[in-house]
């Protein structure tokens, strides 16, 4: 502990404290600048269909600033969609009678898009098969 103190001091006695505070200043300045930057990453976003809570994946594009707002803000990735704004490919019904139905992707991504500001949603996950809530005519 003595070794690290003496370091500090002899840190501190060659290194100005207005030049630290400068390369911090420049720090924050540079990481704004990238942060103005289109940026493409994964995002994982949990969608609430009929009252039922689905986690996936997406793949989202956007400013670094609107980006961050949506990775740290957990009610900025929690999205309620009803399923008549989307549409279905594949319906299943098992031995008990009970209906499964799978989102197309495509759909889900537009409701996405459409709740999302200022973000683009490029691709979305798999989506699990949901039971159908409501009689299919």
């Amino acid at each position: 502990m003595e070794k690290l103190k003496a370091l500090f001091a002899q840190l501190r006695s060659c290194i100005s404290p207005v030049y630290l505070w400068l390369l911090f200043a420049a720090f924050i300045l540079w990481y704004i600048t990238k942060l103005g930057g289109t940026y493409t990453t994964d995002h994982e976003i949990v969608v609430v269909i009929d009252e039922k809570e689905y986690d996936v994946n997406c793949t989202i594009r956007g400013k670094g600033t609107d980006l961050i707002g949506y990775t740290v803000s957990s009610q900025r990735s929690r999205f309620e969609i009803p399923s008549t704004e989307l549409s279905f490919d594949k319906e299943v019904t098992d031995t008990l009678g009970r209906t499964y139905r799978h989102i197309t992707n495509t759909s889900l991504q537009q409701a996405l898009a459409s709740r999302m500001s200022n973000i683009d949603v490029v691709a979305v996950g798999a989506m699990p098969v949901i039971e159908s809530v409501e009689p299919i005519i």
